[in-house]
């Protein structure tokens, strides 16, 4: 059959052309360079969002109710703010994003935290078994636990936030999403952790003033991650 030459010209849709898509790995150098440069050029803006924001979580958390039911849905317009800071076009008023997304917003962080809570018990209680009894060898390997637990399983449900937020889903597909798209990455997400840490050490170091901007820097290197492995924003 020969070829339509009316026919409306058609682009094929690969990955490369689909905002949705990512590549499915993730380039460690690349994660630092964006996260540094993203930083400093929006300095200001952060800086003001982390005093306002700061101040919001002091103010709601003094009820005591507002620690619950606030400050998640808080640390929710967080994590929108800093992908928009990523992808461009952050603003202040991303502090409250949750709370037109209330529910959502308040179930998915609750459970997110819970399970960050969950996967530091055990290390926790092995240390702690150790103090009580004076056995070091017992407290080394409480240590030792947490740390696994934290590079190993822990970092792998980084991108949970993102997804809920990004993606619309629920807690449970996001977790299922994060743990099986790093499945062949745990050793890139492992060297991120690693990452995290020595910024941590740095900043500290940067007399206790430089883990402000460690502490951007990282969630930063999240997102770009986020990004490389899950692509741009959903249409």
């Amino acid at each position: 059959m020969s070829e339509n030459l009316y026919a409306p010209p058609q682009a094929e849709l690969g990955p490369e052309s689909s905002p949705a898509i990512g590549s499915g790995t993730i380039e460690i150098g690349r994660c630092v360079s964006e996260a540094w440069a993203r930083t400093w050029a929006n300095f200001p803006l952060w800086l003001g969002f982390g005093v306002l924001w700061t101040l919001a979580v002091i103010a709601v958390s003094v009820t005591g109710v507002g620690l619950i039911f606030a400050v998640p849905v808080l640390f929710w317009g967080g994590y929108v703010f800093v992908l928009h800071m990523y992808d461009g076009g952050a603003a202040l008023r991303d502090m409250f994003a949750g709370f037109s997304r209330y529910g959502e917003a308040l179930g998915s962080m609750l459970g997110y935290t819970l399970l960050t809570v969950l996967l530091s018990i055990p290390g926790y209680v092995v240390s702690q078994i150790g103090a009580a009894s004076q056995d070091l060898t017992l407290i080394a390997v409480g240590y030792a636990i947490a740390i696994v637990l934290s590079i190993f399983v822990a970092s792998r449900l980084n991108f949970v936030p993102f997804l809920v937020i990004d993606r619309g889903l629920g807690l449970g597909e996001a977790i299922r999403q994060s743990w099986d798209r790093t499945s062949p990455l745990i050793w890139k997400v492992a060297g991120l952790t690693g990452v995290m840490f020595l910024l941590g050490l740095f900043g500290t170091l940067a007399l206790l003033i430089g883990i402000i901007p460690a502490t951007v820097m990282g969630f930063l290197i999240w997102s770009s991650a986020y990004r490389q492995v899950f692509g741009g924003p959903a249409r």
